[in-house]
Formats: structure tokens, sequence, C-alpha cells
């Protein structure tokens, strides 16, 4: 990632250890008649990887939560009565979110 900063003479840039031209240049620079312009030329760039990134995350925000046939399939289940709950599948369902859960809450 590249970040190009505009505006400051480059005499007036110093190291973290030495912020008295810098501060003396912002009291100049609000002592002055006139107020200060906005930069116009600011400039970010993007690597093709946060690109991509930003690409997907709009195509899954477009996805729909659920998938509508399978919740139909269910509903219709439910209302005939057929719907059968299988208590071991349930359970290991339950046990594999609470483990993606847990390695989430560890890596953040």
């Amino acid at each position: 990632m590249s970040v190009e900063i505009n505006g400051l003479p480059r005499g007036q840039i110093q190291g973290s250890g030495e912020n008295r031209q810098v501060t003396s240049a912002k009291s100049a620079a609000r002592n002055t008649a006139q107020p200060a312009k906005p930069a116009n030329d600011d400039k970010v760039s993007l690597t093709s990887s946060a690109t991509h990134l930003q690409e997907l995350a709009s195509q899954i925000a477009q996805l729909p939560v659920a998938d509508p046939a399978i919740v139909a399939e269910i509903q219709r289940t439910v209302a005939t009565g057929s719907f059968q709950i299988q208590p071991a599948v349930a359970a290991d369902n339950l046990l594999t979110q609470e483990k993606e859960l847990a390695t989430l809450e560890v890596h953040t």
C-alpha cells in the first residue's frame, strides 16, 4: 500500500523525535490571515487483493440469507407432519458450529 502526503514543504517534515519545527509550522499556519485550503490532490491506492475483496463482499451481500427451495421443502414437510428430526445429526451440527465459533474467538 502506498501513501502520498502532499502539502508540507520538504524542510518541515521531521523524524518522530523532533516535533518543534512541525509544531511551529502548524502555529504559523494558524496565525496567517487566510484560512487554510483543503488539499484536493490526496490519493489512495488499493491493492488488487483489496479490490477483489470489495467485489466479493458486494457479491456476498446480494446473496439470499437462506435457500428458498430448502425453506419451502421444510415448510411442506412440517405442514404435512412428515418432518423428522435426527438427534445425532442435529447434535453433530451443533458441536461443529461450537468448534467453529471457538476457533473464531481465539483468532480475534
